[in-house]
C-alpha cells in the first residue's frame, strides 16, 4: 500500500514533465527557425576558394618539384608481408587462440559463499 502511494504521488509530476518535454521538442524547431534571407550569402567554401585563388604564390613554391617527405615506400610490399605485419598477424592469431582456449576452460561452477 505504501509503495503504491509513493508511485501515485510521483506519477502526476512525472507525466507533467513528460508532456512538457514532448511539447518543447516539437515546438522548439519552428520557433527557432530564422526567416529566409533576401539574398543567399556565399558559402564558406566559395569564399575560401576565392581568397586562395587571389593569393600570390611565391616563386620558390612554383619551382618546387621534389617529392614530399611522406611519399610511400617504393618497395611494392604490402604491410602484411613486412616483418611488422607478420608479427601483427602472429600476435592477433595467438590472442584469438588463447581467448577461445580460456573461454572453454573457464566454464567451471562458481563456488561462492554468496550464491
Amino acid at each position: 500500500m505504501r509503495l503504491r502511494r509513493t508511485l501515485v504521488s510521483w506519477a502526476r509530476p512525472l507525466a507533467g514533465a513528460l508532456v512538457l518535454l514532448v511539447g518543447l521538442t516539437f515546438a522548439a524547431p519552428p520557433v527557432a527557425a530564422e526567416p529566409p534571407a533576401a539574398s543567399a550569402p556565399r558559402t564558406l567554401a566559395a569564399a575560401v576558394s576565392a581568397k586562395v585563388a587571389a593569393m600570390p604564390l611565391p616563386p620558390r613554391t612554383r619551382a618546387q618539384v621534389a617529392p614530399s617527405p611522406i611519399a610511400p615506400r617504393g618497395d611494392g610490399k604490402g604491410f602484411f608481408k613486412s616483418p611488422a605485419g607478420v608479427a601483427a598477424i602472429v600476435l592477433m592469431t595467438a590472442g584469438t587462440g588463447y581467448m577461445v582456449y580460456s573461454a572453454f576452460r573457464d566454464n567451471d561452477a562458481v563456488h561462492s559463499p554468496f550464491r
